[in-house]
């Protein structure tokens, strides 16, 4: 029997419950409760605007409560990841392209999550297909690596979708221009807004026993370092310092042999041995999450640096709190450290800090929101790390990287 609009309603509400208590999905709960839901016939499948959800009743339920749930889901992991902010421009350069590359992503992601279709199922057609967007050669890639693909696969015949606002994946529709009419005051909102739900959603998975990582959909991933710490600290450590470490005979140095024809060794490593790494923890640091992204950068330094002392230096007006970790221990530095302030922003007492302690580190990054007193007087090389929205701000001493968040 067909079910009336109402009915329609209850059940959507009952199966959206039952997918915020699953294991498998609790991490996504914050998330679906953001934004508004409507049943309307105004739209042909369902779409988003980045907050507010819209589903046409006639086409969600063709599934079952399981395909209603399955296209529920997919519609809120397109507003965890902000995708029609982020991927703006790929769905102007190719929308048909970039609908397909987000829908992409998120199904497989949904499938992998519960691939034995006990809470949620994709919906098929008799043929027993995916109906949708749904190819395991995307498995693991990112939207933008999975947008190159398909971007160069496309025929150039296929040019009907091009453009601004076009395309579609079947499952879903993709609401750019309701993202577009927000206000700028209401996009800085809804920012706050989904970084507060992954970070509720992160302790609800933990609690859940899934661990830190956000579980089958790694939302941590959200939180992730935007920054290429490798490639930054490479070319920074490259004019920081200046005696390598080891030599090796794997690779000829060129020069050497044309002018000498001798084989000389060539000199390779990384000679620090000892590093500062400074967040802040001024009081402005807890506005717009810039505590939260600077400490993910810390994240990414952790698993990519092999330095045998690093310095761990939480500041403010001053010295809030100082922590010393080796290689080995710096890699669990979350469980173990003790970050506390909140009151002034000057980052000199650092410098002033190391000079005073006699540690003479071979770099200090420093990692703030760059709206500080004084920049400090460094007897070694400094590196800024600076996240901020509003202001353009670079050090006027040592290395400016903007941090940025991204997906």
């Amino acid at each position: 029997m067909d079910m009336t609009d109402d009915q329609k309603a209850r059940a959507f509400k009952r199966k959206r419950i039952e997918i915020m208590r699953s294991d498998k999905f609790v991490e996504l709960g914050p998330i679906m409760m953001t934004g508004t839901r409507e049943f309307t016939r105004d739209v042909p499948t369902a779409c988003t605007n980045g907050r507010d959800e819209k589903y046409n009743p006639d086409f969600i339920f063709q599934w079952g409560d399981k395909g209603a749930g399955f296209i529920n889901l997919h519609e809120n992991y397109h507003k965890a990841g902000r995708h029609l902010e982020i991927y703006e421009k790929l769905n102007k350069l190719c929308a048909r392209t970039a609908n397909e590359a987000m829908d992409q992503w998120i199904n497989l992601n949904i499938v992998a999550a519960d691939p034995n279709e006990e809470i949620v199922a994709m919906p098929r057609d008799e043929e027993g297909k995916p109906i949708g967007c749904y190819d395991t050669r995307f498995t693991d890639m990112p939207i933008k690596k999975i947008f190159e693909i398909l971007y160069a696969e496309k025929s150039q015949d296929d040019d009907e979708g091009d453009g601004e606002g076009g395309g579609g994946s079947g499952l879903d529709d993709h609401d750019w221009e309701g993202a577009k009419d927000m206000t700028a005051e209401e996009k800085e909102e809804l920012k706050a807004d989904i970084g507060s739900a992954i970070r509720q959603g992160l302790m609800a998975a933990k609690k859940a026993g899934k661990g830190t990582s956000g579980g089958a959909f790694d939302l941590g991933s959200l939180l992730a370092p935007q920054v290429d710490w490798v490639e930054q600290m490479k070319h920074f450590l490259r004019a920081a310092c200046t005696k390598p470490i080891k030599a090796s005979f794997a690779r000829i140095d060129r020069r050497a042999w044309v002018t000498s024809r001798i084989v000389l060794p060539v000199l390779r490593g990384n000679c620090v041995k000892e590093l500062v790494v400074a967040p802040d923890v001024s009081g402005s640091m807890f506005f717009d999450d810039s505590f939260e992204v600077c400490m993910s950068e810390v994240e990414g330094l952790a698993r990519q640096l092999d330095i045998a002392k690093i310095h761990l230096i939480y500041w403010d007006g001053s010295v809030c709190a100082h922590e010393e970790y080796t290689s080995s221990t710096f890699k669990n530095w979350r469980t173990l450290t003790r970050p506390h302030g909140g009151g002034g922003t000057d980052p000199t007492c650092v410098a002033d800090y190391l000079r005073e302690k006699k540690i003479k580190p071979d770099a200090t990054i420093v990692l703030t929101d760059g709206e500080v007193m004084g920049w400090g007087n460094w007897d070694h090389p400094v590196l800024w790390g600076i996240h901020n929205n509003y202001n353009d701000i670079v050090a006027p001493v040592g290395k400016t990287i903007k941090l940025e968040r991204r997906v």
